[in-house]
């Protein structure tokens, strides 16, 4: 007989997970997103998390962390970098930090020309467990049906990696969230590797960011990627500069802050 249960984001102990090892771990996952004009965009994030902290993040952007918290890197090096993660094609553009001491979930995001930030507990999605099984990156996964932002949510979670954390602000089942994919097949984020940590696990440090609710950072963030040039009030607008860039691809800043023009449109990630 299939057997349901309610999860309600679990703090699962990772004590004896964590002694193991004294680590921190890392996922890549690649996150897809099936446009209005039926293209398909491929991003790359990492979650990097330890028994109580879980951060994700676009993965150029952590690799330019990665090299900053090095110490050694050169102005070259840098550069390099920050010019990957400009010109990077498809930017996940939000980062999360989970603090299961607070029980909260971190949330930096942009919408031009300003950064943004607010916090959200980590209640918000209840889980049903289902007996379906399936392997994902190599590891033994059990499936969980889950509502947020608006949409139903099917996730795979391995109990081989006993983690409560996932890709973006899934969580709360007794393992790594390995796919996690809405019942359209629109978004999904799955695993493509697992490995143990190659930096330490630090909080964003985003100066001048606005704070705000998860409500009015949603309905505003859907509304202004309706048509980004428009929306953008020209009395905010300080300094605007343009980079030219391979290929006839150019690069749009206003106040400093990257305006990322979506040729294939914008689908959201959260409705509601």
């Amino acid at each position: 007989m299939k057997q349901n249960y309610l999860v309600l984001f679990l703090l699962i102990p990772l004590q004896v997970f964590a002694q193991k090892t004294n680590n921190n771990y890392e996922c890549i996952y690649e996150y897809t997103v099936k446009t209005a004009n039926a293209e398909t965009e491929t991003y790359t994030a990492i979650l990097q998390f330890d028994a109580i902290h879980a951060k994700f993040v676009d993965y150029a952007a952590f690799q330019l962390d990665s090299l900053m918290q090095t110490g050694q890197a050169t102005e070259e090096q840098v550069k390099k970098a920050e010019e990957r993660m400009v010109k990077t094609a498809y930017y996940f553009d939000q980062t999360t930090f989970v603090n299961v001491a607070d029980k909260s979930i971190s949330v930096y995001s942009v919408i031009p020309p300003s950064l943004y930030f607010y916090q959200e507990g980590m209640n918000g999605i209840s889980w049903q467990l289902t007996e379906e099984i399936d392997t994902i990156c190599g590891y033994l996964c059990n499936k969980a049906v889950g509502e947020y932002g608006g949409r139903t949510w099917n996730a795979w979670f391995s109990s081989e990696i006993p983690s409560q954390f996932g890709p973006w602000k899934f969580g709360g089942l007794p393992g790594l969230i390995m796919y996690a994919c809405d019942t359209e097949k629109i978004h999904c984020f799955k695993a493509i590797t697992f490995r143990q940590g190659t930096t330490p696990i630090t909080a964003p440090k985003i100066s001048n960011s606005i704070t705000t609710s998860r409500e009015k950072f949603i309905k505003a963030k859907n509304h202004f990627e309706e048509n980004p040039i428009a929306n953008i009030p020209t009395e905010s607008i300080t300094d605007m500069r343009v980079e030219k860039g391979d290929g006839g691809s150019n690069s749009i800043f206003i106040n400093g802050v990257q305006v990322r023009l979506r040729t294939n449109g914008y689908v959201p990630l959260e409705i509601k």
